[in-house]
């Protein structure tokens, strides 16, 4: 709803337009040349051939690792939501990795998973993105988020969404309040089980620190 796929979609086909010496509906266009546009969006199955809609995601993927360049244009959409959240989420965040350290290709990538869009917040080569809404009546103490009015703007702009408006998004499709509450209550549940999960590992990770520097300063002390 915010427009993320239009823009892609409106990115590639712009950059072929112009690519031909068409007329661009833009004030300015300034892009180099490439060899090959490969695309991963929407979602559908093949029935006919007994393949899944993740299977499709993939078997798209693949295509694009076998024969893209650091001179192509890769666009994929939300790849990885046609499987469980942790599998999905890993293997989008391997994907970006790929084709920001080993490709070097142009790619637009567009996803929901915020802890994906956390792992190249200091990646130099990856730029951060999200499509602007205005919301009123936001409030972070809300329990009811029918409450919020949302505008989307259709405008990108720089940095990563601050927070997923699933719920605002719900409520325009006519989803009953009472079911849109429960379900926030229930995503509040994960956040702090996510928080505490992130708060866990950190201390896991400051006490093998410190075990490794103890372990290195008993072999200085015996050496």
């Amino acid at each position: 709803m915010g427009g993320k796929s239009t823009l892609m979609r409106q990115a590639g086909t712009i950059l072929i337009m112009a690519q031909l010496g068409c007329y661009v509906p833009a004030d300015v266009c300034r892009f180099t040349p490439v060899d090959r546009v490969f695309t991963r969006l929407g979602a559908r199955d093949r029935i006919m051939h007994g393949e899944s809609t993740f299977f499709v995601e993939l078997s798209e993927t693949s295509i694009i690792f076998q024969h893209a360049t650091k001179h192509s244009l890769v666009l994929l959409d939300e790849l990885g939501r046609g499987t469980a959240t942790f599998d999905g989420t890993a293997i989008a965040s391997s994907v970006v990795n790929e084709l920001s350290t080993k490709y070097n290709c142009r790619t637009f990538f567009s996803t929901h998973y915020h802890s994906l869009v956390d792992d190249f917040t200091e990646n130099p080569k990856v730029k951060l993105g999200h499509m602007a809404c205005m919301v009123e009546k936001e409030d972070e103490s809300i329990t009811d988020p029918t409450e919020e009015t949302i505008t989307f703007l259709y405008k990108f702009t720089g940095g990563a969404c601050p927070k997923s408006y699933g719920f605002n998004a719900a409520a325009l499709a006519g989803i009953p309040k009472t079911i849109i509450k429960r379900a926030h209550e229930k995503a509040v549940q994960f956040e702090e089980s996510t928080k505490n999960l992130k708060h866990l590992r950190s201390l896991l990770n400051a006490a093998k620190e410190n075990k490794l520097r103890t372990d290195i300063l008993k072999e200085l002390c015996i050496r």
